[in-house]
């Protein structure tokens, strides 16, 4: 009887450690799905570009220095890798390649009239300069909006493209 007093505080104990230890797996089960999505939200990578070293980066595409800030430009993986090129021409034909490999979180370009300042591609208006006046020589700049490719001199604002007419 005295045996079977303690056996049944053992049952009792063992009943409590299992309520205590389920308390404890949830809470450990929340910890685990907490972890999990900070993980997997790192694992997307960063929504802003890195920026440029200019005279210090190398384009991804053709191998240049980057040294002129107002053609600089940045794709985003969707892994987060920024990948960095001199002019919109390499980022352009770079993009064509990554987007088959489905590899495209986001892309920036050089705002012409703020150098070294990256804005989104697709929101971005572009203008073709001439031959000769960007790093590849076609002559692609990049301005944050239609009026701002007016104020470059552009007379015609049919002139004005758009990321989409780039490619």
């Amino acid at each position: 009887s005295a045996r079977r007093g303690v056996h049944a505080w053992r049952r009792g104990d063992d009943a409590e450690n299992a309520r205590d230890s389920a308390a404890g797996c949830g809470v450990n089960m929340r910890r685990t799905v907490t972890l999990s999505a900070v993980a997997l939200f790192s694992a997307c990578g960063p929504s802003k570009p890195e920026p440029i070293a200019y005279d210090a980066d190398q384009c991804n595409y053709c191998r240049m220095q980057i040294s002129d800030p107002r053609f600089g430009a940045e794709l985003l993986t969707r892994h987060g890798r920024a990948v960095k090129f001199d002019s919109i021409e390499c980022l352009v034909a770079f993009y064509k390649q990554a987007v088959v490999a489905n590899d495209v979180g986001s892309v920036w370009v050089s705002d012409f009239q703020h150098p070294g300042t990256l804005i989104e591609a697709t929101h971005a208006a572009f203008v073709d300069l001439g031959a000769g006046r960007a790093p590849m020589g076609r002559g692609w700049a990049a301005v944050p909006t239609a009026d701002d490719a007016i104020k470059l001199g552009v007379s015609d604002p049919r002139a004005v493209r758009h990321w989409g007419d780039l490619l």
